[in-house]
């Protein structure tokens, strides 16, 4: 749900920054917010946690696959096939799954065959078996189907047609509306590190990879789709971390690390355990359609076509982007700023307190970097308390030098200003995002004295709470983009209080690092009509917009190119 808030007053201590909200802005340089998004599940509210039941990514407290030997695979033979994932397994909401009854699915058994190293560049093969255990990667494994006996019955061997595949229709979730979700969906997993037979052995997955490049086809109908990985061999009373992607209906390509899984909110600390942004002990990877509600049941038909291990991640932006750098302190003021250099090239680094008159300290540097090391406020009417950050640009009687900036768009081709930013959130608790907050002038002066930008605005989502959102409404035609190699999703809408339009781009998982080419968004925005060809890039922001706690955010390393 959204909120529509009304401008805040003006304070006579600073001056109005309307920002790429959804809510009209509050006093000052703000960043560029969201109204308040109760959700369908692992939100704060009631909403539907239990709809990723029988365990998130967590096949089932009422039996989930003890051998998952796709019903006996030819490889991995079972006892018999897989223990069912119960006729309950739903969690009631942060209770993280009740037992079900846990009814057996029988299979054939299968013959055990030798196990040979197969293709390490796509994991999805027709044995439904990873033999990769003797190699460097070290991954061995069944791919196996699961779900909660009414959404899915599947195969046997669900990768039996080259792809690995469920297929069914989502229920609602909670019928008797007693918060018990018996139906909370279907799911296709792979077992990282097993020993297969009839009585295989999980353990933690230890070795070097890193992430998985994952592709799935078909159609999730209008059912989100949430991947992680299970944390332990025994499932029974745990909620497996994990990532929602959007309902697709034309496949979905992107990449998700065991760092990019979290524990839903609504899990207690015995439920889930691991810590955000490390990478876990992970068991199995799950891929999982889940029912979020009566409106959103609907068919499904989703394969893994290519299943591909990373062993190393996109460094991103980190301290080697600063080879020389200078700069560095302590922030407390709340609208206080400071120039530092990363290689040479002027930023700043603000405190930004705008939306609360409550206390928040930063320490910064050396360079481009800052950590949140006090934060008291809390938004009012949907509106964030904060934008830590670092700019290059102007605005607000302030400047970098040798930014190169205002720039025309028409000039800006795709390909074109590279910019890399690592930051993370260890530890941390609170509601914020960690997004770019891209703006544009009309004229080639640009805004440097003023707190609105003349033209628009435009956004990069790194992280996007469960409980905030960018300003608008996310695109119903066209509402996806692939850019840099990752899966983004579309928002527009206007902000209110400054009038002025803001494209959003949503990371559809988390990301904690990423080097990427701003024109490549600005080309893509100005083909959808939402940045004009005749503004001019003005100002780039980096940071954490904070509705609430946020203690521990911080910026390893920035930097962008002329």
């Amino acid at each position: 749900m959204r909120s529509s808030v009304p401008l805040l007053a003006l304070s006579s201590l600073a001056t109005l920054f309307l920002a790429c909200s959804a809510t009209n802005d509050p006093p000052r340089q703000g960043g560029n917010g969201g109204s308040p998004n109760q959700g369908t599940g692992g939100g704060s509210t009631a909403g539907v946690p239990g709809s990723f039941g029988g365990g998130p990514v967590n096949p089932g407290a009422g039996g989930g696959p003890v051998n998952p030997g796709a019903g006996g695979g030819p490889v991995n033979p079972g006892a018999g096939g897989i223990a069912g994932p119960g006729a309950g397994g739903a969690p009631s909401p942060g209770a993280g799954g009740t037992p079900g009854a846990g009814a057996p699915m029988t299979g054939t058994g299968g013959a055990a065959t030798a196990c040979m190293p197969g293709d390490t560049t796509n994991l999805v093969n027709k044995d439904a078996w990873v033999c990769l255990g003797t190699t460097d990667l070290k991954l061995q494994g069944a791919w196996y189907g699961y779900g909660d006996g009414t959404t899915c019955m599947p195969e046997k061997n669900i990768c039996a047609t080259g792809k690995c595949c469920i297929t069914g229709k989502t229920q609602d979730p909670d019928p008797a509306m007693d918060m018990k979700y018996p139906n909370w969906g279907c799911g296709l997993a792979l077992e990282l590190n097993s020993t297969g037979g009839d009585a295989p052995v999980k353990t933690a997955y230890t070795g070097p990879v890193k992430c998985f490049d994952i592709e799935l086809t078909g159609s999730s109908g209008k059912n989100p789709v949430r991947i992680g990985f299970t944390q332990a061999s025994v499932t029974t009373g745990k909620v497996s971390p994990f990532n929602e992607i959007p309902a697709f209906t034309d496949g979905w390509k992107g990449q998700m690390c065991f760092t990019d899984v979290d524990c839903p909110s609504w899990a207690t600390a015995a439920q889930c355990e691991k810590p955000i942004g490390m990478p876990g002990t992970p068991h199995d990877l799950q891929i999982q359609v889940t029912a979020a509600s009566a409106t959103t049941a609907s068919d499904f038909n989703v394969c893994v076509s290519k299943f591909t291990p990373v062993t190393t991640t996109d460094p991103g932006g980190t301290t080697n982007s600063c080879p020389t750098v200078t700069g560095n302190g302590t922030i407390t003021d709340k609208f206080g700023s400071q120039h530092v250099t990363c290689s040479g090239k002027d930023y700043i680094v603000q405190n930004n307190v705008w939306g609360s008159g409550a206390t928040q300290s930063i320490t910064y540097g050396p360079g481009t970097k800052f950590k949140v090391t006090a934060q008291a406020g809390t938004g009012q009417n949907g509106a964030p308390a904060s934008y830590p950050s670092i700019f290059v640009g102007a605005y607000d009687n302030r400047s970098t030098a040798g930014s190169g900036l205002p720039k025309a768009v028409s000039s800006i081709a795709k390909d074109t200003l590279a910019t890399s930013w690592t930051w993370s959130d260890t530890g941390v608790t609170g509601s914020y995002n960690a997004a770019y907050d891209v703006w544009f002038s009309t004229s080639a002066a640009g805004d440097p004295t003023t707190s609105v930008p003349s033209g628009g605005y435009l956004m990069v989502w790194y992280h996007d709470p469960p409980d905030n959102q960018p300003i608008g409404m996310q695109l119903t035609a066209n509402g996806t983009a692939t850019i840099g190699g990752r899966n983004w999703t579309v928002w527009y809408g206007t902000n209110t209080g400054s009038g002025k339009p803001c494209v959003s781009y949503v990371a559809q998982q988390k990301v904690n690092s990423f080097s990427f080419k701003l024109g490549d968004f600005i080309r893509d925005a100005v083909g959808r009509g939402y940045v004009n060809d005749q503004w001019y890039l003005s100002t780039v922001f980096t940071g954490f917009e904070i509705w609430s706690g946020g203690v521990g955010l911080e910026t390893k390393d920035f930097a962008i190119g002329d």
